[in-house]
């Protein structure tokens, strides 16, 4: 790993009943982080009562209000000096070895994100070996439900590193301008790691590395999730996809209004994409800039938006 360590940001919202297993995981790592930074979006529970108390030496950014999980990771990166950075979700516990099997996993000067093994903690099971992006417009989750046994003993490369604890090269993440803050909640993720892709770089998932992820614990709220996932997918598309295909993307669109349950909530996944056609043009401008920063050739590209063999 490079000089200085891993640094690790959690962006909070009323999380006070997450943050002590969180930060409880952290103190047991057998790497230590070489800091830890909250940011908090304006908490109105007791979690900031419950940093000063319990936590006096970690560093908490009080942002004031809710800038979303995009504009308060992007808060926490900057206010960190590690050479890579770690963004982690609160309702995220890391093994006790976490940190050392990703800092110790091969990598070359191409890798710009270490990935962890997401592990259910309702089931026991995969939640996500590896984020992967279809060029029909939307991002899935690999070996997603199936056994730890499932897994590959060896890193591999993977589109992005899954959302819950990504490892970030600063330098990149910088480059790149951190995440798209207008996305607020969700997809903010899948949008950087394409735009990491374009630029040429890979993410690489390292197996032996766990996380036990209490999937939406953070949000709490289905509808609030349709909603963003609508919209933001949506502008993800629109702005790093090199082929984007209006129709094709459109009938995966329908596809998903259809399949998507609980049926209760259609009205606000169209909500979300009606949202997403008035962004559009933004979305479009800020792709001609996207494309035209792209170093990564075509067959590059393509390769990383296909699974990986026997992983899908």
């Amino acid at each position: 790993m490079s000089p200085g360590g891993v640094a690790v940001v959690i962006v909070n919202y009323n999380g006070e009943r997450l943050l002590p297993e969180c930060l409880g995981a952290l103190a047991a790592q057998t790497l230590a982080p070489a800091e830890i930074v909250i940011a908090d979006n304006g908490s109105r529970d007791g979690s900031l009562a419950l940093l000063r108390a319990g936590h006096p030496g970690i560093r908490v950014l009080e942002l004031g209000r809710n800038l979303g999980f995009a504009g308060g990771a992007n808060r926490g990166v900057a206010a960190t000096s590690a050479a890579w950075v770690c963004v982690l979700n609160s309702d995220a516990t890391p093994a006790p070895d976490w940190l050392a099997q990703l800092t110790a996993a091969p990598r070359d000067e191409r890798t710009w994100a270490l990935g962890s093994v997401l592990v259910s903690a309702a089931t026991g099971r995969i939640e996500s070996a590896g984020d992967q992006y279809s060029p029909d417009g939307y991002a899935y989750k690999l070996l997603r439900d199936r056994p730890l046994d499932d897994l590959p003993k060896r890193p591999y490369p993977v589109f992005a590193a899954p959302g819950a604890a990504p490892v970030f090269r600063r330098d990149v993440f910088d480059a790149l301008g951190g995440y798209a803050e207008r996305f607020f909640l969700y997809y903010e993720d899948v949008d950087l790691a394409f735009r990491a892709v374009l630029a040429g770089y890979h993410a690489l998932l390292v197996p032996s590395a766990r996380v036990t992820h209490r999937l939406g614990a953070t949000t709490k709220s289905l509808a609030r999730g349709r909603f963003y996932v609508a919209r933001n997918s949506m502008w993800c598309a629109a702005r790093c996809l090199p082929d984007a295909a209006p129709r094709r993307l459109a009938r995966r669109w329908a596809v998903e209004l259809r399949s998507n349950r609980p049926r209760r909530l259609a009205p606000v996944e169209i909500a979300g994409r009606l949202a997403g056609l008035a962004g559009l043009p933004r979305a479009l401008h800020e792709r001609r800039a996207i494309q035209a920063r792209r170093r990564a050739a075509p067959g590059e590209v393509d390769a990383l938006l296909r699974a990986p063999d026997g992983l899908r």
